[in-house]
């Protein structure tokens, strides 16, 4: 890592933001494990969001519709790692989630991987079971889904998310006050945890909200920038959804207050192109869907495709979750796409 990005990441407000959590510059990408104070302080900050989470919140698995299979988005892409890059450079590089890229690569050293060697970049997407409006996040895997800009093909963000302990919002919002340059009033709860900090930080540097700041509904959660790139791609928020400082520049200048954000907890999603059906599998990350094996399976039988075999290679993918749309089988009827794009069952 460059010497400038060392010495700012020991800095007592780099990593910290209302809803931020410390992440190291070159620990490992696995998050650490977090003490009971940390418990305490997730509760601080819960309790007086409880009115507002729980008329929003909705079950984390459910499908948003009854169409059983979503679309196949991007293509596979591959960059090249040159001397002295780390994959945290390489995903930075392409504006990805730095886990991502490591899982993709497990036989990679994140931190010295090999000069010359091929790096595979998760730029193939299975869309989220949500309906194609506005903006969609599904948590387990990092990502933000833009369909304001085109409903059919929208723009792919990488984010960071809260961990288990202070998990991010799970439900059906719109986009509430925006804010340029915003100021970071710090709780009192993470000034009881961290006094030397001040009451505020002004925009700047070292302020964690980044340039931009759009509000989550009406709670006191936020989709904003960051004073630590390296974080994108990690659960590293007490909840809030952070992205690249140009990101959030660009997504702030097209998305009007009162755009609709969905944000969804979906581990294994499936998808078809071309009459194939694909899997793409992520770590349940809050540990909400240990039955997905077997619910993914059920959905693959109403369907006719229930072999040994394809049901082995969906265990071993979901086992895997490297975040790659992985091709199970030929759907035995093939199902049309709707005006939304998500395939829709046949009538008989």
């Amino acid at each position: 890592m460059k010497s400038d990005m060392k010495s700012s990441m020991k800095s007592g407000l780099m990593s910290r933001g209302p809803h931020t959590r410390s992440v190291p510059s070159r620990r490992g990408w696995a998050p650490k494990p977090i003490g009971p104070r940390r418990g305490v302080l997730a509760l601080l900050i819960a309790v007086p969001l409880l009115p507002f989470v729980a008329a929003w919140r909705v079950s984390s698995e459910a499908p948003a519709s009854s169409a059983p299979f979503s679309t196949l988005v991007g293509r596979p892409s591959t960059d090249q790692v040159a001397q002295g890059d780390t994959l945290l450079d390489i995903a930075e590089r392409h504006r990805l989630g730095f886990e991502r890229v490591a899982r993709l690569n497990p036989d990679l050293d994140p931190w010295i991987p090999t000069p010359g060697a091929h790096v595979h970049l998760p730029t193939q997407h299975v869309l989220p079971d949500a309906p194609h409006v506005g903006l969609v996040v599904n948590l387990p895997e990092l990502q933000l889904y833009d369909y304001g800009v085109d409903a059919d093909a929208p723009e792919v963000l990488a984010l960071a998310i809260g961990d288990e302990l202070d998990p991010s919002l799970v439900g059906t919002f719109r986009v509430g006050r925006k804010r340029a340059d915003p100021v970071w009033h710090v709780p009192a709860s993470i000034r009881a945890e961290r006094p030397e900090l001040p009451a505020e930080v002004p925009p700047g540097p070292d302020n964690p909200l980044g340039p931009f700041w759009l509000t989550i509904g009406q709670t006191s959660y936020g989709i904003h920038g960051t004073n630590n790139r390296w974080s994108i791609g990690r659960e590293a928020t007490h909840g809030c959804l952070r992205l690249y400082n140009d990101v959030v520049e660009q997504l702030y200048a097209r998305t009007r207050t009162g755009t609709p954000i969905r944000i969804v907890y979906q581990t294994v999603k499936l998808g078809v192109r071309d009459g194939i059906l694909f899997v793409e599998a992520h770590p349940d990350r809050y540990r909400r869907t240990p039955d997905r094996l077997e619910a993914a399976i059920a959905r693959l039988a109403e369907w006719g495709v229930d072999d040994e075999e394809t049901r082995a290679l969906l265990a071993q993918t979901i086992e895997a979750a490297r975040g790659e749309p992985i091709a199970l089988a030929v759907l035995p009827d093939q199902p049309e796409a709707g005006e939304s794009g998500v395939i829709s069952k046949p009538s008989s």
